[in-house]
């Protein structure tokens, strides 16, 4: 059986699952890449682990992959050892260095980071560990643009410690591009855990009114919702990066600040917010996919945009009975800049 892989578009990326599990493969089966001619980092991120889930489902099953030889971006991106690492052609996932352009695949994991920190004789919280590999990868993307840094540093960073939270798994998949033609900076992070409307509903004050799925992905990026803490109580943690229930609010209403868009996808729903205003649709996802798109041309101060969507954060969980009333101290900007290279 062949299987024509379609265009790597989000509309694609979002049916791609429940198409491939509508009917069992043949005992041999080839995914057919020869049609695809673009390669954002979303779709790839989302239809790679579609398709190496759907493999691990028919272990004993052949599968092949064709119509790859000429996708060389691909290749170096590790889209294809992603999938299958024992594929023979292109890049392990992380191996290619990146450009100013693309950061290529790569595996994320907190313990591993903080392995590595470790080894290199850095003893440090994992929020900060998070707040540098936020920092590499800004870098890679940047273009050397300072505020775009600081912006991109505190939006990837966000994403990553509130993964733990939502996924209960520390293990993330992160893809960027920046679109030179479009001066627009592109991140996706993916993880295949237990999703928002499984983590959010783990608080009791918040199950009365988030009833499914589609309704937890409104609320989770409304202000201070959180799962981690019973907002009645006071945070009893004395760790600067206890959760709050900010950071989702915080990337959303920056990227639809500055005419760039959010896009979260969880198990059966997905939400899109621009300035435009917010779309919603149904999907089929295990896990949970966050993509940001930053145009680059309209950062003139980071700081003083994050303070700005702060205070009007705030402004608005006042209104929410059950939400935390103060977002905590690293949503608010970026910490103080580490003592380490």
């Amino acid at each position: 059986m062949i299987y024509t892989v379609p265009e790597f578009t989000i509309a694609e990326a979002l049916t791609l699952e429940k198409d491939l599990n509508s009917n069992a493969p043949d005992p041999e089966f080839c995914f057919d890449f020869s049609r695809v001619r673009k390669f954002d980092p979303l779709p790839m991120l989302m239809m790679g682990a579609i398709i190496r889930r759907y493999r691990a489902k028919f272990p004993t099953n052949k599968f092949y992959l064709s119509g790859i030889e000429e996708k060389s971006y691909a290749g170096t991106m590790g889209f294809f050892k992603y999938i299958n690492p024992s594929i023979p052609f292109g890049k392990e996932p992380g191996e290619a260095k990146g450009s100013n352009n693309y950061i290529p695949i790569t595996q994320l994991s907190i313990s591993m980071l903080r392995s590595e920190q470790a080894a290199q004789g850095f003893f440090i919280s994992d929020g900060n560990i998070i707040e540098k590999e936020a920092g590499r990868l800004a870098t890679i993307v940047d273009r050397g643009e300072k505020e775009l840094h600081i912006l991109l540093t505190y939006l990837i960073r966000e994403i990553l410690r509130n993964t733990p939270e939502h996924a209960e798994t520390d293990q993330t998949w992160v893809c960027g591009q920046y679109w030179p033609s479009y001066k627009l900076a592109e991140i996706a992070i993916i993880d295949e855990g237990i999703g928002v409307f499984q983590s959010i509903t783990k608080n009791r004050a918040h199950r009365e009114y988030i009833v499914d799925n589609a309704n937890a992905l409104d609320w989770a990026i409304r202000a201070g919702i959180s799962q981690a803490i019973a907002p009645s109580t006071k945070q009893k943690s004395d760790d600067v990066w206890a959760n709050s229930g900010f950071g989702l609010y915080m990337v959303s209403q920056i990227c639809r600040k500055l005419n760039g868009s959010f896009t979260m996808i969880s198990y059966d729903d997905f939400i899109h917010l621009d300035n435009h205003g917010l779309r919603k649709g149904k999907t089929s996802f295990h896990g949970t996919a966050i993509r940001i798109r930053v145009p680059s041309k309209r950062i003139q101060n980071a700081q003083e945009i994050i303070r700005e969507i702060n205070v009007q954060g705030e402004a608005e969980a006042k209104l929410i009975r059950n939400a935390f009333k103060q977002s905590s101290r690293p949503s608010k900007g970026l910490m103080d800049r580490l003592n380490f290279e």
